[in-house]
């Protein structure tokens, strides 16, 4: 159910939504989605469906995203979960910081 979870909150953060906000537009109230994302328990299907229309994604997709998580080691995973906190342009500047450091590197 964990892996479930947390391909339910990236698709959530994916689409740059707060919980908040998913609970504003879908009336889920917090501890249900939050144990939802957190792997206590998983939406009935229709739910799962309002929240994946809601993410801009189709069902395929969405399993399909399990596979994903395993191939992420839990640095990377962190490394991903604070990058999407940032906003467009501490993004970029990161990402500038990065190349940079590569290029100094040589490669």
């Amino acid at each position: 159910m964990e892996e479930f979870g947390f391909s339910l909150r990236l698709a959530r953060e994916k689409r740059g939504l707060t919980q908040k906000q998913v609970m504003a537009m879908t009336g889920i109230n917090n501890k249900t989605l939050s144990g939802y994302e957190n792997g206590v328990s998983e939406p009935d299907i229709q739910t799962l469906l309002t929240l994946l229309k809601l993410y801009g994604m189709s069902p395929s997709r969405f399993f399909g995203q399990e596979t994903f998580r395993e191939e992420l080691s839990q640095q990377e995973e962190q490394l991903l979960s604070l990058y999407r906190e940032l906003s467009e342009q501490e993004r970029e500047e990161w990402l500038a910081a990065l190349q940079a450091v590569l290029h100094h590197r040589g490669k």
